[in-house]
């Protein structure tokens, strides 16, 4: 059937109502998803309807060329040299348009057109450095111009976020789009704070150094009311240790496990020992950090842990001394854990 309609249903996309042509590429989108060789024939369609300046058509124009690019490496090709420009345009034009009541969410101009084209030009730039070069200044509007005290907006940055994330875009548009997560990790909404924590984790791999200036934010999430924003951040404040920050970092960690969940301290303790145990070289550091840990909650510590404890406390002549009489004072202290 598909098949048999899909020259019917290029002939009404070129049709003057803007009805009919959006519904149209709507329908062009299940054939494409039901016949994916059948997408050539709709992609000189698909780039021309970019043109248009009904929202309807250019929202439904927009989610046929995704489909497109997903069926088939030719047409992302064809859709990477030709639809470019046309992306670009749609998201300068809507980001920068007067107020217009039918398209307006919470004062921000159609919000649902701004995230499908940030989407279509992820899957365009992914890869490919002369279409992500292009995009670069746009996506840089969109990050600094879109308020971000409405959700609608919140939701075009995170997908700003997504696709400069996603796409080969410039060190200075990667600051600015982990600048804006750090934005997120202060509001009070706990799903914004906690997709920020996941875009976060993935980020560290492309931009390090970026993710850092945001530490001390990352720390007081650890110490959040919601139970998953606090083990998303924990993650994240691991992924961050390195051999400058470790020991402030962890001095932050093991004075928070005093007055930590109950049901939050293993997944805390594990972590802490995680760490120690990956730096420690110093010794003295290692066995101080250890001996707070099972202070603080050893009844949570692992055995293997406590295991290679008593291995580097019996390699270590010089410090057993120091080993005892710590370890005597804890016991008198805290003979409960």
């Amino acid at each position: 059937m598909a098949r048999d309609l899909a020259p019917e249903v290029e002939r009404l996309m070129r049709s003057r109502d803007a009805n009919t042509k959006k519904k149209a590429a709507l329908c062009s989108v299940r054939i494409v998803r039901k016949v994916p060789d059948l997408a050539e024939n709709f992609m000189g369609l698909a780039a021309s309807l970019l043109k248009e300046k009904h929202h309807g058509v250019l929202i439904s124009a927009v989610q046929l060329c995704t489909e497109l690019c997903k069926a088939s490496k030719d047409a992302l090709e064809y859709l990477r040299k030709n639809c470019i420009e046309g992306l670009v345009r749609i998201l300068r034009d809507v980001s920068n348009s007067s107020y217009a009541p039918e398209y307006d969410v919470a004062g921000i101009s159609d919000p649902f057109l701004h995230i499908r084209v940030l989407k279509l030009m992820r899957m365009l730039g992914q890869g490919d450095a002369d279409c992500s070069d292009y995009m670069n200044d746009i996506l840089a509007q969109v990050a600094t111009k879109t308020e971000s005290n409405k959700n609608a907006g919140n939701a075009i940055l995170y997908e700003c976020v997504e696709t400069i994330m996603g796409i080969e875009a410039t060190s200075g548009l990667r600051v600015l789009a982990i600048n804006i997560l750090g934005r997120f990790l202060s509001n009070r909404d706990n799903n914004i704070r906690y997709v920020a924590l996941n875009i976060l984790m993935r980020a560290i791999t492309v931009d390090a150094q970026a993710v850092q200036r945001h530490r001390v934010t990352i720390l007081e999430c650890v110490k959040d009311a919601d139970a998953s924003i606090r083990k998303r951040a924990l993650d994240l404040v691991y992924l961050l240790v390195n051999d400058t920050n470790v020991k402030p970092l962890t001095k932050e960690l093991v004075d928070y496990l005093q007055v930590a969940d109950p049901d939050f301290k293993e997944d805390l303790t594990a972590k802490i020992c995680s760490i120690a145990e990956k730096f420690s070289q110093e010794k003295l550091w290692y066995l101080d950090q250890m001996f707070k840990v099972l202070s603080l909650a050893g009844n949570h510590v692992k055995d293997d842990v406590w295991h290679a404890l008593i291995v580097v406390i019996s390699n270590a002549s010089e410090l057993q001394g120091y080993s005892v009489r710590s370890l005597y004072t804890a016991l008198q202290a805290y003979s409960e854990q």
